[in-house]
């Protein structure tokens, strides 16, 4: 099947360590496959150009955001085998450490007919919520503009082995993540978006676990497929991906800081999908078991039982019309009042689009609501395809409410601009 690579091949590979060289080096060992065997592997490369300019809607009217990037993507397939590679080569013109060249995701993925392998970086995603985090827990959120952000944008790559078999009624899935990622929050004085801690104390978010193979991910998803029916049955050991924040002291600065706290959980759900002539039907559940939840006093945190459910409505009316809505209930299980977070919380999200002019024009907006915090975030967006590769999109970001993250953010409420261009 595979014939085997020169060694000039097996050098560039090994040694390749920036993304770009990896990315070329990838190519490099796909043509030097193809000089074997020209008839079997093909080559595709593409990618896309877009450029994202924001603007602070209330004074002092602040640029939010000016970044532009390219993303290069190749894909060899040699018969069932495949190498996929994509690179970000990104201009932030605010954020200075998102500048540069970036690995987005780089994988080995086989496809047999009894077996599937995918090893190397990149995105897993379980479950079936629309932008809400119930047993899709592996790859984690990249919130350095918050969710002013395409939601397949946030998603955070993982280096990972996933197996898995690909039966037609039923499908079984191991995953396994050496070193977990973690979610990325905005702490640096240049952006816009930073976390800031209370009465100027430092921020400290890097005691994520160590690399050892004792704090890896490893998991498993068994989904059915039925004549009116899909669901699946999932179990993981992973970590919270976001920190529980606590007040804590830095010896070396003699100052307080505020620190992040990742534990070990395990995580047991599933999710199904019903559906039901113009409706399609979700829901999801998941337990946590040994979630961190920080005390009122913020010095401390304690490990609680989480019971987390979401149900779902998506309606394709005709005339291009979807409506989705989905409601999310958390309860944290042996409640007592010394903890900082309700024993009950709760979350409504909607997205609402309507294609117009032939399919060009495309109306949106997407809100999320806090129930408990009467906190909002809605995102409405106009998205014209001038052509099969170019498309302009306006929109904005509306942030508020009386308490929690949405209400922190309001002074971020923005309106943006956005072009696009796929090759």
């Amino acid at each position: 099947m595979f014939k085997k690579l020169s060694s000039t091949s097996v050098v560039i590979l090994s040694e390749a360590k920036d993304p770009v060289t990896l990315f070329l080096a990838m190519i490099l060992v796909a043509f030097a496959l193809s000089a074997h065997a020209q008839d079997e592997l093909s080559l595709q490369l593409n990618g896309f150009v877009d450029s994202y300019h924001a603007l602070q809607v209330q004074s002092p009217h602040k640029i939010m955001s000016s970044r532009t990037r390219l993303r290069l993507e190749m894909r060899a397939n040699y018969g069932e085998a495949a190498l996929f590679s994509s690179v970000n080569l990104a201009y932030n013109g605010l954020i200075k450490d998102q500048s540069g060249a970036f690995l987005r995701e780089a994988y080995f993925d086989y496809a047999g007919k009894y077996l599937e392998v995918k090893a190397g970086r990149q995105i897993i995603t379980w479950g079936v919520a629309d932008g809400l985090r119930l047993t899709d827990l592996i790859s984690p959120m990249d919130y350095t503009e918050f969710m002013a952000n395409d939601y397949d944008d946030i998603r955070v790559p993982v280096n990972a082995i996933n197996l898995k078999y690909p039966g037609e009624s039923f499908s079984a899935e191991l995953v396994f993540v050496p070193v977990p990622e973690y979610f990325v929050i905005p702490t640096s004085d240049d952006n816009p978006w930073q976390m800031t801690a209370p009465n100027g104390m430092q921020m400290d978010l890097s005691g994520t676990p160590a690399k050892h193979i004792k704090n890896s991910e490893y998991g498993g998803r068994f989904r059915f497929f039925l004549e009116n029916l899909d669901f699946s049955l999932t179990a993981l050991r992973t970590f919270n991906k976001s920190p529980v924040t606590i007040a804590g002291y830095n010896p070396e600065t003699k100052s307080a800081v505020v620190k992040g706290v990742y534990e070990p959980m395990n995580v047991v759900g599933g999710d199904v999908s019903i559906p039901a002539g113009e409706l399609v039907i979700r829901g999801e559940v998941a337990a946590y078991f040994g979630e961190p939840i920080a005390l009122k006093n913020s010095r401390d945190y304690w490990l609680r039982k989480t019971f987390n459910a979401l149900l779902g409505i998506d309606w394709y009316a005709g005339d291009n019309w979807t409506f989705m809505f989905q409601y999310m209930h958390k309860v944290i299980m042996d409640y007592q009042s010394i903890l900082g977070t309700e024993q009950n919380t709760s979350m409504i999200t909607a997205r609402i689009s309507k294609e117009l002019l032939n399919n060009t024009l495309k109306l949106s907006v997407y809100g999320m609501f806090d129930v408990d915090n009467v906190g909002f975030y809605v995102r409405p967006a106009a998205d014209y395809l001038l052509n099969d590769q170019i498309t302009i999109s306006l929109g904005g970001d509306w942030l508020g409410g009386r308490r929690g993250t949405f209400k922190t953010y309001k002074k971020n409420t923005q309106i943006w601009v956005k072009g696009k261009y796929f090759f």
